[in-house]
């Protein structure tokens, strides 16, 4: 094993993630105390409604989207389960949680891995609305997952004091120093026994299909099962050293900003009580139809466009940008 390679890598991705993360919690928690929160439920109530669910639902939608799933949990933890509350409406809920989380700090790292923050941004937001709005009207349609749901939250308790803010953030960034440097011990221990090229050719009809080159399988398999930062952060080190096209590293991007963090997300919102086929299986068929198309549209996108509304080309390596 190659230790000191794996050291420098752990370096350079825990920068790009770090240089990222820290200013996007610290805008967020702004944002969160000047009521800027308070100005973007405003605006999602009539998303909220779209999608079959109670309007005091909308402060969670909100915080799992500036912040991430285990916070909009707190909140709906605090504000309490509205009465009522289907498995319908569960599976609506945490699809769209699952949807949109994190979006400032995943679409930062984005941003840094080659696409435009706005670009991804309505992907997300119209994929989860357009999902939900069609999960909540054939459920009700055909009388389907109608009975209450049995959830089981935990027992969260948020944080009301800066100091306190400050500890479960650094604890946070602790722990995603430690994924990290598991992460790309495990990778390089993987590609030592061969199972990245296993998993390269396993996938390559898969992203043939999608229109994602091989040099995007590793981030995309890491994207799907740990999560986007950190397969947004092994896309910034790949970009930036211009070993990803631009154009793949905008598909592989489409991918994982859509569906990532299978286990620990999944698992996450399950204590909603929703139905796990739809949020994880119908889901996945869901995206992968997106993706097909979006990345299809995007072949006949004209390069001017491309550049201005959807490339970052400022995160692209000079053999990238040559390309």
């Amino acid at each position: 094993m190659h230790f000191q390679s794996v050291l420098k890598d752990i370096v350079i991705v825990s920068w790009a993630l770090f240089r990222v993360m820290i200013p996007t919690l610290i805008i967020v928690k702004v944002a969160q105390e000047t009521g800027l929160v308070d100005w973007l439920n405003h605006i999602f109530n009539p998303i909220t409604q779209l999608i079959g669910l109670q309007e005091e639902l909308t402060i969670v939608l909100t915080t799992t989207i500036l912040t991430n799933p285990y916070a909009g949990l707190m909140v709906l933890a605090s504000i309490g389960i509205p009465e009522g509350f289907t498995i319908s409406q569960a599976s609506v809920l945490a699809s769209f949680m699952l949807f949109t989380h994190a979006m400032p700090v995943e679409l930062a790292i984005s941003r840094q891995a080659g696409a435009k923050i706005l670009f991804l941004a309505v992907v997300r937001i119209l994929t989860a609305t357009l999902f939900c709005f069609l999960v909540h009207y054939v459920l009700v349609y055909f009388n389907l997952l109608q009975e209450l749901a049995n959830f089981t939250l935990l027992e969260f308790k948020p944080t009301s004091n800066l100091t306190g803010w400050v500890v479960e953030q650094i604890k946070g960034l602790i722990f995603v120093q430690i994924v990290i440097i598991v992460l790309l011990f495990l990778l390089e221990f993987l590609k030592m026994i061969g199972i990245e090229r296993l998993i390269r050719f396993v996938m390559t009809p898969f992203l043939r299909v999608l229109g994602v080159s091989q040099n995007a399988s590793t981030i995309i398999v890491v994207g799907l099962t740990i999560g986007l930062g950190f397969g947004g952060g092994l896309m910034i080190k790949d970009v930036q050293a211009g070993n990803v096209e631009g154009k793949d590293a905008v598909n592989a991007l489409i991918f994982i900003n859509l569906f990532h963090s299978l286990i620990e997300d999944t698992s996450l919102v399950m204590l909603l009580g929703p139905n796990l086929v739809i949020i994880l299986f119908v889901r996945a068929i869901f995206v992968l139809f997106i993706v097909y198309l979006l990345i299809n549209l995007l072949k006949i996108t004209p390069d001017w466009i491309f550049k201005k509304f959807v490339l970052n080309e400022k995160a692209l390596g000079l053999k990238s940008q040559n390309t």
